[in-house]
């Protein structure tokens, strides 16, 4: 006979009681706290916190339904949304023995009812019988399998793999999720059945090269997830170039997350959401498949925060700051205009250049705000330089292709300069090769409008890879930019052939010229041999920000001719 010593009991299952009525919470409280571990929650939305911090360890939730501040339907609604809550079975207890209720509570995911007052022996027999139910195999395996792939499906692998991460806190692991580039083009092409096949042989694949593999899991449709003993270093890219050799439709391509040494502290929806974040780095990369979130990507993200929670603040607050780029007649060297450039100035991030910002603020909208605010501060420099008597160039701004989604735009930049009593010929408009590649007729016809009015349109980037003659023509645009891909390669190669092709295409089109990215003399000297018309680079002048740029300007006025700063392009 063992001793109380030696003796050992079945581990006491944890219930979650959320109930707002005082004396019912005792009363089932007293009830069971001899057989199970009882929390208690006064109502719904303490109970929600109290899901969050014991899900690992609750067996059965036992919940109201009419409550005060969230009652027990909305209290199932938000749980059915996180995947770690959905295998705890939930109790509803009622008063109401409403047929609609519990209806509704069978939609929203309850288990089982009970009825005020309580039975004391059906309650704890209830509440036993779906413990049970949840724990035994037979249960659990219509949930583990994703039928068509055989991996965990994403419930079961989520609780699979918080639970080894608690139970092992010193194993390291790795995260490694598989993402299917444009799947639901691949399924339109080659149909479900040959695309469910791909996915069903990559999912055997994986699982069988992956070292050291412990779970694998499907968490979507094309969206794989495996959980493997942390490996050395570079692995992964070696590994998984090649893993797919047969069964794959030509032109797929895979696209990895890794998350290596996954910090155990965190739910495994955050490392899964830190794989997919690395995953959405790479979206597009013809040549990258796999992403790792280390250090230097949380770094990065956490950047990315930075910069998008502060872009609307920073522009109330004036943090970002207008450059002019002087523009200079080759032949004369004096200064014919500027180009207007953007560059935020962040109390937290220091000096942020626009090659970090623009892309952003292009992807999540924010560009046209700043383009507008730009405008509007070179309007503001433009009108300062005038009333004071100081000689002015044209200032030439960028136009975002987001802008022409803006409704009445044309009308607006015209009422924006008019404001402001600017000749409309110092403002110029910059529109990029590539923005010209969807919906050319309404750009076209929005251009048209702004030529109309005596705005000068510039078509910035030319040779960078989208060039076409057609919207040349369509844009009617009067200043061709040459990129600075262009004066470069000229430079490197010696081969100006490319740079005198296109001003030579520029002059038959009665286009004046400029080259961009002009650093050094040998490039100046070539471009006026060509007949490049203008120059714009570090060889005349960095960015200058208003102090710097109207003194500039300054020192080029004894240069101009009579009628140098009338002139416009």
């Amino acid at each position: 006979m063992q001793t109380d010593a030696t003796m050992s009991f079945p581990e006491k299952k944890t219930i979650l009681i959320v109930e707002d009525n005082d004396m019912n919470r005792d009363i089932l409280h007293d009830l069971l706290s001899d057989d199970f571990n009882v929390l208690v929650a006064s109502n719904g939305l303490i109970g929600l916190k109290m899901l969050e911090e014991h899900y690992q360890t609750l067996s059965i939730i036992l919940l109201d339904i009419y409550m005060p501040e969230c009652n027990g339907f909305e209290f199932l609604e938000r749980k059915k949304t996180n995947p770690l809550f959905s295998a705890i079975p939930v109790i509803v207890m009622t008063a109401s023995n409403t047929v609609e209720d519990e209806i509704q509570c069978l939609k929203l995911g309850a288990s089982d009812f009970l009825s005020k007052p309580y039975n004391t022996e059906v309650m704890k027999n209830r509440i036993r019988s779906i413990i049970h139910l949840r724990e035994t195999s037979s249960f659990l395996n219509r949930l583990e399998k994703d039928s068509l792939t055989g991996l965990l499906s994403k419930e079961f692998f989520l609780h699979q793999m918080q639970n080894l991460l608690i139970r092992n806190p010193d194993e390291s692991y790795d995260l490694l999720c598989s993402d299917v580039e444009s799947f639901r083009r691949m399924n339109d092409r080659y149909g479900t059945a040959k695309c469910d096949a791909f996915l069903s042989y990559l999912a055997g694949r994986l699982s069988e090269k992956l070292p050291d593999l412990v779970l694998a899991g499907r968490l979507g449709v094309d969206v794989f997830a495996f959980l493997i003993k942390h490996q050395e270093a570079e692995w992964a890219e070696a590994l998984l170039k090649n893993i797919v050799e047969d069964n794959q439709p030509s032109g797929i391509q895979l696209k990895y997350g890794l998350v290596p040494a996954v910090d155990h502290s965190l739910a495994p929806l955050t490392l899964i959401n830190h794989a997919a974040s690395a995953i959405k780095e790479i979206k597009g990369h013809y040549n990258t498949s796999i992403a790792i979130f280390d250090e230097a990507f949380q770094e990065k993200q956490l950047r990315i925060q930075l910069i998008e929670e502060g872009m609307l603040e920073g522009l109330k607050n004036k943090e970002f700051q207008v450059y002019y780029q002087p523009k200079h007649n080759v032949k004369n060297d004096t200064i014919v205009g500027a180009e207007a450039l953007v560059r935020w100035v962040h109390p937290k991030l220091g000096f942020i250049g626009p090659n970090v910002f623009i892309p952003l603020f292009e992807q999540n909208g924010f560009i046209t705000e700043l383009d507008f605010y730009v405008w509007e501060e070179v309007c503001c420099e433009i009108r300062r330089c005038l009333d004071i008597g100081f000689a002015i160039v044209p200032i030439s701004v960028n136009v975002s292709r987001m802008d022409f989604d803006t409704p009445n735009l044309a009308e607006r930049l015209i009422n924006l300069v008019d404001k402001y009593k600017i000749d409309h010929s110092l403002f110029h408009i910059e529109l990029t090769e590539s923005m010209c590649v969807d919906n050319l007729d309404y750009i076209a016809a929005t251009c048209e409008k702004l030529h109309d009015a005596g705005f000068v349109i510039e078509l910035d980037d030319f040779g960078s890879g989208y060039s076409s003659l057609s919207s040349i023509v369509l844009l009617n645009v009067d200043v061709m930019k040459l990129d600075v891909s262009l004066v470069h390669n000229a430079s490197e190669t010696k081969n100006y052939s490319l740079l005198r092709y296109a001003i030579l295409l520029a002059e038959s089109m009665k286009l004046e010229t400029i080259a961009e990215g002009v650093e050094v003399e040998e490039q100046a000297m070539a471009l006026r041999v060509l007949g490049c018309d203008y120059i714009q680079g570090y060889y005349y002048s960095k960015p200058l920000n208003r102090d710097d740029f109207e003194p500039y300007l300054l020192e080029y006025e004894s240069q101009k001719g009579e009628d140098y700063f009338n002139r416009i392009f």
